[in-house]
């Protein structure tokens, strides 16, 4: 058997799996066979490539079209009278396309040959013809229609297709990625719209899938935008249709690679691996040629998207093979809001600017990156399952941002409103600097009439400071406001008006500023429909109100509210009306702090602080209760003059400020403090009676003493003693002592000493304070930092601060406004204070359910065991009350007393 008639055999088998008919295939044996040679024509290696067929890109450069005005002589195509030669339009990798005039219709068409060099590749030939046959089945507006099909004379096949004018989407992607602007044609493009013509490619192949085809070489440069806003899929050369087998995987040609494959690393590949490397899936650019189906399409189309999306491809590289080491290698680097996905964007992502050339911002293609990331997955299985999924998803974008347009007239709104809140921030950082300027040239121990002018610049700077941050949250609330034009669902306001109100818990548990949230709340509350459940409850929780209830012991106290205003920076008790006599239940009031008079005929008067908190009922029931607690009135004869009465009940102990231990709140039995701390006057007479007891060396011991540097070696006192009294008299430093000065320079055992001492004398249970309850009597329920309220001023308490000349320490009670909330005085300043625990025993003296449990005794006596101390100190800087210290408890200080408390019971 001759060659020829083996190859001839061959070819016929190959062709009539395509069923092709007898005379075309006839026709290409004989041309085969005869082995003659084909005129060439016009076939060129190096014509660029036209824009208007379905045609590979050119071996270099941009793809460019022929010009219309370009004339070419026209002639009858040899062998078809019907067609009339117009020229070429381009060559591609099996066959050369010519722009012909169909007389019988009198149209222009596009007729592709097979290359007379490919004549003698049969499966090349196959696959012309296959393409020729499965675009012509594929009728949609996506794809070229193909309207004949022949043979010329020469034995070279044919097939007409519809001419189709425009771009590629590779020149546009060009061109809307390019930084300057570039070609006047493309301005009418954005991101958008190519994202709009993808979304129609994949449709356009998610038909060819429905039909069991798949393309195996969708890129850009096969992706026509034509001039009337056609977009079409071209070059189905490669297409497989599925459930046949493939014509490679019967013939098994060798791999063929024509010069222009060779030298351009994103041109179509022919043979057993076929496509173009840039774009094609690993299992594509692996050989696997059986893995191919309808998700290999999908990994380009991701492909072309990572393409509009970055403006590069996935893969660069000098050449085919190294394009395809890289598939192979691994998923390509997918841009990131770091690494912007358009060149124009830089600046818009760092400046946070919320729109881009077409009006969206680069985040909304966020959720793009993420489709692509799905259709370029490694494994077939976790990409989508055909393009129509792909399309879908797009789509479902693709609406989004429609939906978007619709909100921006709200945008513009905001942004006419911006400047205003710009120049009130400008405005308040004047008055801040101009304040802050003014207190630094005040000495910290001026009265409050000398910081009063400062003080009203910085008000007016913190309330155009406010002004400023209501018109950004109207900003922030209109540009949220486009949210109703996607969302008009009641459940989509409930849920973001509870989003909100979780922020604004945690906001005003931190004790940050909650007026952002309190809009948006309010705003997305409101919106919702009047019969919603949730509705009420968060509008209520924004009005905040709460409650008070209180009972007595007797009944019948006549009940005077103050609540506590801010003057001057300072707390100020402002008489508000009578609630009327105890009992008192659920009495409706506004949240706050509230100082409560409590006055019955019978009994002393009692200050009694609340804090009513947002929608929270002030009860008085204690831990582990059920009911209030009565708060016990004393007896006139009950209290001495020196003593103030704390009731029991909560109050917030703590801060959430991170320097101090957590904010708690506890509860705190009833309690009585001596007004003052012990004065030098009062221990001395203590001193002096342990003496007439015959106890001179325990008198001594506790006598103040200078300060050893020797841990456990005797001091001299600071005391005069003659052997019977003790008595004031200079220091070390040359200072006389004053009797009504609070006595320093004492150990925390002659501080408890002293208190059992009170103790005997008039068989009450006199005793050192637990630091808690210490810090309620000092700070009141409210959670204050200093007496007076929230903001320092060493006007107020005796401190460091406090004179503009050497410091001493000060007259118990003199400084008026060093007051608790109960009547104490010098809880800020003048000395801090021994209080009974050890330092790791604050958790300890807190039962599970928030009762404050003092500790007694003296702890461990090795070592020197420290104790806390409480308030600050005329040789220490001002410090907020919630402050925990520590000293030896066996070591005096120049600042540190002590004053005595006791339970008052029932």
């Amino acid at each position: 058997m001759s060659s020829s008639y083996r190859e001839s055999a061959d070819i016929r088998r190959v062709l009539a799996e395509f069923e092709i008919d007898e005379e075309v295939v006839g026709a290409i044996v004989q041309a085969l066979a005869s082995n003659g040679p084909i005129p060439p024509g016009a076939w060129s290696e190096d014509r660029p490539q036209t824009t208007m067929t379905n045609l590979d890109p050119p071996e270099q450069g941009p793809v460019e079209p022929v010009a219309s005005s370009t004339r070419f002589p026209t002639q009858p195509v040899p062998g078809l009278d019907r067609y009339e030669d117009l020229g070429p339009l381009g060559t591609g990798g099996m066959g050369e396309v010519r722009r012909v005039r169909d007389r019988r219709l009198g149209r222009t068409l596009a007729m592709k040959v097979v290359r007379p060099d490919r004549l003698s590749q049969p499966a090349l030939v196959a696959r012309f013809l296959e393409e020729a046959q499965a675009t012509a089945q594929l009728q949609h507006p996506g794809i070229v229609p193909v309207h004949d099909l022949g043979q010329l004379p020469d034995g070279r096949l044919w097939f007409t297709m519809k001419e189709v004018t425009g771009r590629t989407l590779g020149q546009i992607i060009r061109q809307v990625h390019r930084a300057d602007g570039g070609d006047r044609t493309a301005l009418s493009w954005g991101l958008r719209d190519l994202v709009d013509a993808f979304r129609r490619v994949c449709e356009a192949v998610a038909y060819a899938h429905s039909r069991s085809v798949v393309h195996r070489d969708l890129k850009p440069s096969n992706l026509m935008l034509g001039e009337h806003g056609e977009v079409l899929v071209v070059d189905w050369g490669l297409a497989k249709v599925l459930g046949r087998p493939h014509t490679g995987d019967r013939v098994q040609p060798k791999p063929v690679q024509t010069q222009r494959s060779a030298t351009s690393a994103h041109a179509t590949q022919t043979g057993q691996i076929s496509g173009t490397p840039a774009y094609m899936s690993p299992e594509q650019a692996s050989g696997q040629i059986d893995r191919i189906d309808t998700r290999s399409d999908v990994y380009s189309l991701g492909a072309v998207l990572f393409e509009i999306l970055a403006g590069k491809p996935p893969y660069v590289g000098q050449s085919a093979a190294q394009v395809i080491e890289q598939v192979l290698s691994g998923p390509p680097s997918f841009p990131t809001l770091a690494e912007p996905v358009h060149p124009g964007w830089t600046s818009l992502v760092e400046t946070g600017a919320g729109g881009s050339a077409d009006g969206l911002a680069p985040t909304r293609y966020a959720p793009l990156l993420e489709v692509c990331r799905k259709a370029m997955a490694r494994d077939p299985d976790e990409r989508f399952a055909s393009a129509g999924e792909l399309a879908h998803e797009v789509t479902a974008w693709l609406n989004g941002v429609r939906q978007a347009d619709q909100a921006r007239a709200v945008l513009k709104e905001a942004a006419s409103r911006r400047p205003i809140a710009e120049r009130l921030r400008g405005e308040a950082e004047r008055l801040r600097a101009e304040a802050a300027d003014e207190l630094l040239e005040i000495e910290l121990w001026r009265p409050e009439s000398a910081k009063v002018s400062a003080w009203a610049k910085d008000d007016a700077a913190a309330q155009m400071e406010q002004q400023a941050g209501l018109v950004e949250l109207e900003i922030e609330s209109l540009l949220r406001g486009s949210l109703t034009h996607t969302h008009d669902l009641p459940e989509a306001y409930a849920a973001l008006a509870e989003q909100y109100r979780a922020a604004h818990e945690a906001s005003e548990r931190a004790s940050q500023d909650t007026s952002r949230l309190d809009v948006l709340l309010r705003q997305f509350a409101s919106a919702m429909p009047e019969h919603h459940p949730d509705r009420r409850r968060h509008l209520e929780y924004l009005d905040g109100r709460g409650a008070l209830s209180l009972v007595t012991e007797p009944p019948g106290a006549e009940v005077e509210l103050h609540r506590y205003v801010d003057h001057q920076r300072r707390l100020v008790p402002e008489f508000v009306g009578s609630l009327g006599p105890t009992p008192l239940r659920s009495v409706e009031l506004e949240r706050g702090s509230y100082l409560c008079i409590l006055r019955h005929p019978e009994r002393a008067p009692v200050r009694y602080p609340v804090f009513i908190e947002r929608q929270q009922h002030w009860d008085g029931v204690p831990p582990g209760g059920e009911d209030p607690l009565p708060i016990r009135l004393p007896l006139p004869d009950e209290l001495d003059e020196d003593e103030r009465y704390v009731p029991a009940g909560w109050f917030w102990s703590g801060s959430t400020d991170e320097r101090f231990f957590p904010r708690q709140r506890l509860w705190v039995d009833g309690i009585v403090f001596r007004r003052n701390v012990v004065t030098n006057q009062d221990y001395i007479a203590f001193l002096d009676d342990l003496v007439a007891q015959g106890r001179v060396d325990k008198a001594m011991s506790f006598a103040p003493q200078e300060r050893s540097v020797v841990s456990g070696s005797q001091s001299p006192i600071i005391y005069g003693f003659d052997g019977q009294r003790f008595t004031m008299r200079a220091d070390a430093q040359g200072h006389l002592w004053k009797p009504l000065w609070p006595v320093v320079m004492v150990t925390w055992y002659g501080a408890v000493g002293f208190a059992a001492w009170m103790a005997e004398r008039t068989g009450k249970p006199w005793r050192l304070a637990h630091e808690l309850e210490w810090e309620k009597a000092a700070r009141g329920v409210d959670a204050r930092l200093f007496p007076w309220g929230m903001v320092p001023d060493a006007s107020r308490a005796w401190s460091q601060w406090s004179h503009s000349e050497q410091i001493l320490p000060r007259e118990v009670g003199a400084t008026l406004a060093d007051q608790s909330p109960y009547g104490l005085m010098d809880v800020a300043g003048n000395v801090s204070e021994w209080c009974v625990n050890a330092p790791g025993s604050l958790g300890s003296g807190i039962d599970s359910r928030g009762r404050v449990s003092p500790i007694g005794g003296c702890g461990p006596k090795s070592d020197r065991p420290n104790r806390v101390f409480r308030g600050g100190a005329w040789c220490t800087p001002l410090v907020p009350l919630p402050t925990r210290a520590v000293f030896p408890a066996d070591a005096p200080f120049s600042g540190l007393s002590f004053r005595v408390t006791r339970p008052f019971c029932i």
